[in-house]
């Protein structure tokens, strides 16, 4: 079994030191210093007190403050500008008389209590509440992501989280005429580009209800100092994480957007660079074909053909020459004589045949074959640019 101490122990280890939590209070100051100047000796009971921390800041501020602590290992210490009573809350309310107290507070305690108990103290405190009275509950906020599946489980004193719509039914069910919800304990810095893990534990991770039992209390002022909103919302964080989201989707489009131009740019560029060069190649072999065409079709080329034709003749039975001493020696004279027979014959009629054929390359060339083919290939890269 827990002994009383071990819940100070774990308070000590989690909530922080009194400088931590007197910083975190601080959101409170409008509200509490209000009450203080606008109330006539103002009361203040807060229940679930603790070490007195949040009487502590509420004391800097004047007025009465009175603590109700049910654990005892909570009231060692001593405090001579407020008053902790060691009891059961609903026990000690019960106790008190009718518009007695200007404001009531439970930090982190309604998430301790059954049901049915909270739903009773609720009653009771609009009961001790003056005219003006307002209530105030501060519980983790089931709609941090974090705190709803893995922090608020951290305390084994923890019974359930409470919706803030459900906290705000119950006290408007007691006759309060209004309610207002505070984000709270959030932290100060919002990164620039949020993340995932932002809209998952980025909300506020505490929330704070505020109750009035006359919402014109001191002059509707109560009412302007609670309808300012604070904290972050899951919704907030998502919508943070959205535009984050947008911003750099439309930025990434932008530069594809540059790269597809470019690229678009760079293959229209090649594209007709290789159609110059292609017209290129095609104007140098119809400027070859002419002059070649003109070589053919010119006097001295006429005239010199038959000195071309001999000399080349001249070339090859020089040759034949030459290799006779070699192949008389190698053969005997029949297979000789047998062999340049053959030759000779090969020399004239190779004669007459390279006659025809240079006959049928100059009609070739003068036909333009090889530029007719460029021209086609032209035609069909001049059809597919346009």
């Amino acid at each position: 079994m827990m002994d009383e101490k071990f819940y100070l122990r774990f308070e000590n280890l989690h909530r922080g030191g009194t400088k931590t939590l007197l910083a975190k209070f601080r959101v409170y100051e409008p509200i509490v210093s209000l009450i203080c100047c606008e109330a006539n000796n103002p009361k203040f009971l807060d229940i679930g007190c603790g070490n007195g921390e949040f009487l502590t800041f509420i004391s800097c501020f004047g007025g009465d403050v009175i603590g109700i602590e049910k654990n005892s290992a909570y009231l060692k210490g001593e405090n001579n500008k407020i008053l902790l009573e060691h009891s059961d809350a609903l026990t000690w309310l019960k106790r008190q008389d009718d518009s007695s107290f200007d404001f009531v507070s439970a930090i982190h305690v309604i998430e301790h209590l059954e049901f049915s108990y909270l739903y009773e103290m609720v009653g009771e405190i609009k009961r001790v509440l003056k005219e003006n009275g307002i209530i105030l509950f501060e519980t983790p906020n089931p709609d941090n992501v974090t705190v709803a599946t893995k922090n608020f489980y951290t305390d084994p004193t923890h019974l359930r989280l409470i919706p803030s719509s459900l906290l705000s039914f119950v006290i408007k069910d007691h006759g309060f005429s209004a309610t207002h919800k505070w984000g709270v304990n959030e932290s100060p810095h919002v990164e620039k580009s949020t993340c995932i893990y932002d809209v998952i534990g980025g909300a506020s991770p505490d929330y704070t209800i505020f109750g009035l039992v006359n919402q014109n209390a001191f002059g509707g002022k109560v009412e302007n100092v609670l309808s300012t909103p604070k904290g972050r919302t899951t919704k907030e964080m998502c919508d943070l994480f959205e535009a984050r989201y947008q911003h750099d989707y439309s930025i990434i489009s932008k530069e594809l957007k540059k790269i597809d131009e470019k690229i678009f740019e760079q293959n229209c560029y090649y594209r007709d660079q290789m159609f110059e060069v292609s017209k290129e190649i095609v104007r140098l072999r119809h400027s070859f074909e002419l002059e070649l065409s003109s070589i053919y079709k010119s006097k001295s080329w006429k005239v010199t053909a038959p000195l071309r034709f001999i000399v080349n003749r001249l070339r090859i039975g020089k040759k034949i020459i030459s290799n006779a001493s070699v192949s008389l020696k190698n053969n005997s004279l029949r297979d000789f004589f047998a062999i340049y027979a053959e030759k000779c014959r090969r020399f004239v009629t190779g004669a007459l045949g390279d006659m025809e054929k240079k006959n049928r390359n100059q009609r070739g060339l003068m036909r333009g074959v090889f530029f007719e083919k460029y021209k086609r290939m032209l035609n069909k890269a001049i059809r597919k640019k346009k």
